[in-house]
């Protein structure tokens, strides 16, 4: 079971009804489907934690059981450090009241989380390593801690009504079991529009959402405190005396994150189907470097368990400019697959594209798709419980532009004829790239204001308002970056798009529709000794010439065929999604005539139609990821919210 749902309710008179009303709320929301139900006995608080499953495959049971005050936890986790976390948990069995026998071979998940929490407190989260999502109660503070870890693909939300905290891992839950009165948070709905969203935004001002590598703290006296365990050390730097130390140490990390995702969930109380198919793997296999270098290593992991490794890959019959099936049948020849499924994008060109991205109830980019429930529900019917992704690729080892003005002004003089012999290879006009890449861009804006110029920046979409464009300023100002954009541009721009990035967007929405199905979604390169690694070494290991992933693809060169390894160019899903918009123009026009955002402040109507139609009306234009945010925000607001703005559960 993989969602999470808790009340924490002080006792005290005025609260009986409340408290009643939450063991109502349980039975009524979960009465359904398969959950277990926790009821801490506490001295001045009821506790109720409940884990829920939305699987069709989970089994139907429902545990009542009251747990004792020694072990108030729920969790959803894999944890790949068990063994050295016990070892370490060992000697302060005393000081952290822990009995030597919670520590056997057979310590599920929930036990070890809790008891890390006894010996380190919130600290304990820096070190578990995996993916782990968890509510705690500690009866001596009388406080209630959650964390999430630093890349998951699943949310942990919370409302806080009175003296009452819920949390919940959807925020639809929170917002129909409270029945409080919801209003959209306009900063977010303003980074959507701009295409610019923030993982860590919420939609409604009333439901918060813990961050990604946070922990919450909640008492009564207190009341909520967020805190941070895990980020980028800047200060952290790794230094080898050539290529080759620089490979092994990365594909170490490789091969181990792989391995620990290929691992059955070692958990005591996961589904009942996981350790029944825990064998059935699949990897996406698509033809770039990211999924075909993790399916490379885990085939050779599954190879001497002499089991199966399945792919599931795309074909774009009608969009050529996204066909990858020539690098995928290399791939198939080179490491000998035999388990490979396709699956046909283009059949869904004949539905509209309100069914083709229904949004969810969490955010505009959580998409349920029908094309997410046919891959999922292929892998099921082979008894899959685990599917791994080449996300995060990009992110770790693509590199940043900026590294090559870093690499000038620290003296290496050749980077300069190295741009140089990539423009002639690619066919980039050469002094104009010279330009862009090494002179810094307060230089560039001083050049376009005496030219009468629009200066460089974070450009915003013509159709935001002035409050919307305000938000997104403000917004964009008071992010914290640990790199300095004028002395380390690369890193700057690497750390931004990594708390940033879309893909976490994908990955939160496949890994809802996976449990519907037992299937654990898991992702190779979000591993927090990878990103750690890649921001540690040299910039010129991620980059150079013409070739980001420079590293990925030295270490992977022995495991790849040549086509895929030393591909020169980067398939993009552009001309993909302008075909979808082009053959659904008269939906999505009438979609974004919608006037709510417009009436909320946020958007023009008038200059959002007319670069929609520059869209549709041009059949080589490709579409650009503001426009189809501004589509997915429309759509969402229109699904989730009623014209007054209020929101509907």
């Amino acid at each position: 079971m993989d969602n999470l749902f808790a009340a924490i309710t002080p006792i005290k008179q005025s609260n009986n009804a409340k408290i009643i009303f939450n063991q109502q709320l349980i039975n009524h929301f979960f009465c359904n489907q398969p959950h277990e139900f926790k009821e801490i006995k506490s001295a001045s608080h009821t506790v109720s934690f409940v884990k829920y499953s939305h699987s069709k495959l989970a089994q139907k049971k429902t545990n009542n059981s009251c747990f004792s005050s020694e072990n108030p936890i729920i969790s959803c986790d894999r944890i790949d450090n068990k063994k050295q976390l016990s070892a370490l948990l060992t000697p302060l069995l005393t000081k952290a009241t822990v009995s030597t026998s919670a520590l056997s071979a057979e310590l599920c998940n929930e036990q070890l989380v809790f008891s890390a929490y006894k010996a380190w407190g919130t600290e304990c989260f820096k070190k578990i390593k995996g993916s782990f999502c968890a509510i705690l109660w500690d009866e001596d503070k009388q406080e209630v801690h959650a964390a999430i870890d630093s890349f998951s693909g699943r949310s942990l939300f919370y409302l806080q009504l009175e003296d009452t905290l819920y949390l919940a891992s959807d925020a639809k839950l929170l917002a129909q079991c409270t029945n409080t009165p919801l209003s959209i948070n306009k900063m977010a709905i303003s980074q959507w529009l701009a295409g610019r969203p923030d993982p860590t935004c919420a939609m409604l001002n009333e439901i918060s959402l813990i961050p990604a590598g946070h922990s919450l703290q909640f008492s009564s006296r207190g009341g909520v405190s967020i805190h941070k365990f895990w980020d980028i050390d800047p200060n952290f730097s790794i230094r080898y005396q050539d290529t080759d130390q620089y490979k092994a140490h990365f594909l170490d990390l490789l091969n181990n994150s792989v391995t620990n995702r290929l691992a059955a969930d070692n958990s005591s109380n996961h589904d009942s189907n996981s350790a029944v198919n825990s064998a059935t793997v699949f990897c996406q296999m698509s033809g770039g470097m990211d999924s075909t270098s993790i399916t490379a290593l885990a085939k050779q992991a599954m190879d001497k368990k002499s089991q199966p490794l399945h792919t599931l890959s795309h074909r774009y019959a009608n969009t050529k400019s996204c066909d990858e099936s020539s690098n995928i049948a290399d791939m198939i020849s080179t490491l000998k697959l035999e388990n490979q499924h396709f699956i046909e994008l283009d059949q869904f060109e004949q539905i509209t594209f309100a069914q083709l991205y229904p949004t969810d109830f969490d955010n505009p980019g959580v998409v349920l798709s029908p094309k997410y429930h046919q891959e999922l529900q292929l892998m099921s019917s082979l008894g899959a419980s685990v599917l791994l992704t080449g996300n995060g690729g990009d992110e770790t080892c693509w590199g940043h532009s900026g590294s090559y003005r870093s690499r000038l002004f620290k003296g290496e003089i050749g980077v300069i004829s190295e741009v140089i012999n990539a423009c002639d290879e690619l066919g980039e006009p050469v002094v104009r790239s010279l330009y862009k890449l090494f002179i810094p861009s307060t230089l560039q804006n001083l050049l376009k204001i005496l030219r009468n110029q629009p200066r460089l920046g974070n450009e915003q979409p013509k159709w935001l308002s002035k409050e919307a464009t305000t938000l997104v300023k403000y917004a964009n100002e008071h992010f914290s970056n640990p790199y300095s954009a004028s002395f380390n541009p690369a890193r700057h721009a690497r750390y931004h798009g990594l708390k940033t990035t879309s893909t976490y967007n994908s990955m939160r929405s496949y890994q809802k529709v996976a449990s519907l199905y037992g299937i654990d979604v898991r992702h190779p390169f979000f591993d927090t000794d990878i990103v750690e690694f890649s921001f540690a070494v040299p910039e010129k290991m991620l980059i150079q010439g013409i070739y980001p992933k420079w590293l990925l693809r030295q270490t992977m060169q022995e495991y790849l065929p040549a086509s895929v390894c030393w591909n020169k160019t980067k398939t993009v899903f552009d001309h993909h999604f302008a075909n979808l918009v082009r053959s659904n123009q008269h939906e999505l026009r009438q979609l974004l005539s919608h006037t709510g955002l417009q009436d909320l402040g946020l958007i023009n109507n008038s200059i959002l139609l007319k670069e929609f139609d520059a869209v549709v009306n041009n059949n080589n234009s490709y579409l650009h990821v503001d426009m189809l945010y501004a589509i997915l925000t429309q759509l969402w607001f229109q699904t989730h919210c009623s014209y007054s703005s209020a929101v509907k559960i």
